[in-house]
């Protein structure tokens, strides 16, 4: 199957910052047979695009093809105490659908907004969690569309996938901690809920966290202590309400970028410490 390219496409639409050039080239892709068929027929450069909670897309736009996976990608199945999902199933959705089965271990997945294959890339996590310590199974395609099973996680680490960058996540197989009642896990999940909306900024263009927390301790606390909270330069700021939170209150990807990377280096003058992007830039550069 030959899949419909549209060209210049605007994918500033498909972000939370709201910023980004052009695709050269972008394509909805139903099912894995489809996508397997166009990746050993493309010469193209390919980036998938999630839900675009955690990336900036540079004003430049992306060369190639940007693909979005579709509905087929988007399942979400329960088989006792596993979970089968696509790579386009939204990791809230999943966080959700668990606490009514009663399968505990997923709740930490309540408030991040990404599909579980931006989640994959980056091994995502949030109160002490991540999605390695779920994983039985993860479905993997290089960009020639060479499939395999991964099932060794050891590997794996905080905010990293050694498969990041070297192909597309397909989907996979998490494994509950264990059974509970949904009573039980909802009210976990509320707590998760309530610490997020005390401590992170609420209804404004933001990517989540910024900085990766390095080595020396938290990036929001680093931040924080070089006088960082609040920061702001034209329209790009580091939120008032947590340091680690860049605000974009209607700048230019490149004024985005520049701002981050001037806040990198006030870290690494007054700190001593270089902190390292958790948001994904994308694209070229104007």
């Amino acid at each position: 199957m030959t899949l419909t390219l549209i060209p210049d496409y605007d994918l500033s639409k498909h972000t939370w910052l709201g910023v980004g050039g052009k695709a050269d080239l972008f394509a909805e892709v139903d099912n894995e047979e489809n996508l397997i068929s166009f990746l050993k027929n493309s010469q193209c450069p390919i980036t998938v695009l999630g839900a675009g909670s955690n990336v900036l897309i540079r004003d430049g736009g992306i060369s190639g093809v940007v693909l979005k996976l579709g509905a087929d990608f988007q399942k979400i199945e329960i088989t006792g105490d596993k979970v089968i999902a696509g790579a386009g199933a939204k990791l809230m959705e999943i966080a959700q659908k668990t606490a009514k089965s009663g399968l505990a271990g997923f709740e930490f997945m309540e408030g991040i907004p990404g599909t579980l294959g931006g989640g994959l890339a980056s091994n995502a996590g949030a109160f002490g969690s991540c999605l390695s310590d779920l994983l039985q199974e993860v479905f993997f395609t290089d960009f020639r569309g060479n499939t395999k099973t991964i099932s060794d996680f050891s590997d794996w680490g905080y905010r990293y996938s050694p498969y990041a960058h070297k192909g597309i996540f397909l989907g996979g197989v998490l494994q509950a901690k264990r059974f509970a009642s949904s009573d039980e896990i909802s009210a976990l999940m509320q707590k998760y809920h309530e610490k997020r909306a005390a401590s992170q900024p609420q209804g404004v263009r933001t990517a989540g966290s910024t900085f990766k927390n390095p080595k020396e301790g938290s990036a929001g606390f680093l931040l924080e202590k070089s006088g960082l909270k609040g920061y702001k330069k034209g329209n790009a700021e580091m939120s008032t309400k947590h340091a680690n939170f860049l605000v974009n209150h209607g700048a230019t990807a490149t004024e985005l970028e520049d701002f981050v990377n001037e806040v990198r280096s006030i870290v690494a003058e007054k700190q001593g410490v270089k902190l390292e992007w958790e948001v994904q830039c994308l694209g070229r550069k104007r």
